[in-house]
């Protein structure tokens, strides 16, 4: 589904590190002025603090589309506990609804999605359909877009060896690290943890032109 008009959300700054070891900003070596000036450092920072619609910046690189992985119960990561609430995530054994998806461009895969769903976000998630969820979060105004966080995941975090999975033959596919970024959604009581892990085509993209 081709998103034309996403809802851009300007100011989406966390203030304060997640216990998880989630960063409110950017890493050094990926902050303007600061990091790098290789091109592929300024091109996925550019990524990692797109305030808009993900799948929207993806169409202008070529064909989109939405390969969904799994959607099932299942025990959210270490570091999404918290998802649960005070009580419940002392619960070791408390599963949550958990959606994955790989985002591919040109039958290349560049992000790999993973989100939580608490039980009133189950209607968001049953409008997406096969979609991306981007066709619910940034087209419903009454949607919330919390701040966002940042983590470059290694071998030990179940992120990166998900999203391992994914990067096939694609440049630099052995890297030892990928950055990821997530955000909270809510929509009265429903709530919505999505993480997007990029993959390594990001970092070299370069937009069609279009005729």
């Amino acid at each position: 589904m081709k998103l034309h008009s996403p809802i851009h959300r300007p100011d989406r700054r966390a203030h304060s590190i997640d216990r998880g070891g989630w960063l409110p900003l950017l890493p050094l070596e990926l902050r303007p002025g600061v990091g790098s000036d290789l091109d592929h450092s300024k091109n996925i920072a550019a990524w990692l603090r797109e305030s808009g619609s993900l799948t929207a910046r993806l169409q202008r690189y070529g064909t989109t589309k939405v390969m969904r992985v799994r959607q099932t119960r299942a025990l959210p990561n270490r570091d999404e506990r918290w998802f649960l609430g005070a009580a419940k995530s002392r619960r070791a054994n408390q599963s949550v609804m958990i959606r994955e998806v790989v985002l591919k461009v040109d039958d290349l895969s560049w992000v790999f999605a993973h989100t939580l769903a608490n039980v009133p976000a189950m209607r968001l998630l049953r409008r997406a359909g096969r979609n991306a969820l981007a066709v619910v979060l940034f087209t419903d105004p009454q949607v919330s877009a919390g701040p966002l966080q940042y983590r470059r995941v290694d071998a030990r975090h179940p992120l990166y060896r998900a999203a391992q999975t994914w990067r096939g033959d694609s440049p630099n596919s052995n890297s030892l690290s990928l950055m990821a970024r997530r955000a909270l959604f809510t929509r009265g009581a429903a709530r919505l943890l999505v993480t997007e892990v990029f993959l390594p085509p990001v970092a070299r993209a370069q937009p069609k032109l279009r005729p």
